[in-house]
């Protein structure tokens, strides 16, 4: 019988155009190019709609692999599913994941879990769709089929989703309104977080979080009682679809890496990240050793600022920031790098709210190695 083997590099990126470490794996023969699957990263910019610096990682990443594959960069888009986030900020080092998987021959099934990942993408995502049903459907549908690339069979196993996505940029704006289509917002930044919330609600719907029956147009950037545990979204104006990976465990799996999943409670909650990291399947007491962290990969986080603008009662002046998303990924990036050691981690977020965790909580994945 067949089972996927999934392993994941670090590479830190010196500048948005710098695949320096990329091309190294493949230089050096440790990785195929051809059995690169995804590329998840983070690199410097503002993190905005104005983010040329995570555009030019963008293209250079394409360019990179496209260079190895032997293929245009434009062919690279429909090999790799490539999920930046952009805004490298504090502690964060810019930095790319590279996600390879391969298939091999096995006698029997793993006696337990180990990392399985599965990609789709979405039917594409117009202006008009972005931050209602029409986006959340075409997210659900494109979940659901990485779900089954991943050969995951159950909810439960997932333990990560990201997914990069459209967000409303003025071609888009005037090609919706050319067609006589209204938007959710006329405001760019804004649709970012339309964006985002409604690919978790995406998520929520694909792996049973949220029931169909509860979601309507009115609810998104409404109602946070309805939330994704997994799901961590973000989005841009180069998109025009929505890429999905999903991460879980499955005993269809060879690989020697697992994945795990936590909530942080609020911007100070280490137990999140500790939840995490003992859900991945390290053992530890008050703090991970130097032998655990030796083992840990990866992370992906998200962190989204508290509705009320407190923590644990007392108030705090970062929603009153008027660079709020960047002060509050500084203090995500800070929080989960003082408990890891290390700082190439995937730290997203920034939004007043979202759909993305429980009210003033946030998703975070950890990777370790069996």
């Amino acid at each position: 019988m067949q089972a996927q083997v999934v392993n994941m590099y670090v590479c830190d990126m010196a500048t948005p155009s710098n695949t320096s470490e990329v091309k190294r794996l493949f230089e050096d023969g440790g990785v195929k190019p051809e059995t690169v699957f995804a590329l998840v990263g983070k690199s410097e910019g503002t993190g905005l709609v104005d983010d040329f610096g995570r555009e030019l990682a963008h293209q250079s990443l394409r360019e990179a692999l496209g260079e190895a594959l032997g293929v245009s960069r434009d062919e690279v888009e429909n090999r790799v599913a490539i999920v930046l986030s952009g805004g490298a900020f504090g502690v964060v080092t810019p930095h790319v994941t590279v996600v390879t998987r391969e298939f091999v021959e096995v006698e029997h099934e793993s006696t337990d879990e180990r990392l399985s990942v599965g990609r789709a993408y979405s039917q594409p995502i117009l202006g008009e769709d972005i931050g209602r049903m029409a986006q959340v459907e075409k997210v659900a549908s494109a979940v659901r089929e990485a779900q089954l690339d991943a050969a995951i069979e159950s909810a439960r196993q997932v333990h990560s989703v990201l997914v990069k996505g459209p967000s409303l940029s003025r071609q888009s704006l005037d090609a919706a309104r050319a067609r006589g289509a209204d938007v959710v917002t006329d405001d760019l930044p804004t649709s970012m977080s339309y964006s985002n919330d409604g690919a978790a609600l995406g998520v929520a719907l694909a792996l049973g979080e949220v029931p169909r029956d509860k979601l309507s147009d009115s609810v998104i950037r409404k109602d946070w009682s309805l939330y994704s545990d997994v799901a961590s979204t973000s989005s841009g104006g180069e998109k025009t679809r929505a890429e999905v990976l999903v991460f879980g465990n499955s005993k269809g799996s060879a690989s020697k890496l697992r994945i795990g999943h936590g909530i942080t409670r609020d911007l100070i909650d280490v137990g999140g990240v500790k939840q995490a990291l003992r859900s991945a399947g390290l053992v530890f007491d008050c703090c991970p050793s130097a032998e655990d962290l030796e083992r840990v990969v990866q992370v992906f986080a998200k962190v989204i600022l508290p509705a009320e603008g407190q923590v644990r009662g007392h108030r705090i002046t970062l929603t009153e920031d008027i660079e709020a998303a960047k002060s509050a990924k500084c203090v995500g990036g800070a929080l989960v790098a003082s408990i890891i050691g290390k700082t190439s981690i995937f730290m997203s977020g920034g939004e007043r709210n979202s759909h993305q965790g429980p009210p003033d909580g946030s998703p975070i994945a950890a990777i370790v190695r069996v």
